[in-house]
């Protein structure tokens, strides 16, 4: 299944997108270094592609003007959108 990663500018919508999307389990980790975002603070989950993505972190309200959402293509990071 292809991995997502949603990146944040704020560690309080970090944290409340971890909570809202608790059913995919997704791991919280370091921002990669290709990828810049001011808090530091990812979320790297997987779906079924990349509109299921898209949905889920556009249904966290926290995530609205402070994410940005990347699919994970072998280790390279393509953003697909900033929310």
């Amino acid at each position: 299944m292809p991995r997502y990663l949603l990146a944040f500018e704020s560690t309080h919508a970090a944290m409340a997108a971890n909570k809202a999307l608790a059913a995919v389990n997704p791991a919280v980790i370091p921002t990669p270094r290709a990828i810049t975002a001011s808090c530091g603070m990812t979320l790297r989950f997987e779906a079924e592609g990349a509109a299921a993505a898209r949905a889920l972190a556009v249904a966290v309200p926290e995530t609205r003007g402070l994410a940005a959402l990347y699919a994970d293509q072998a280790g390279e990071y393509v953003l697909l959108e900033k929310l």
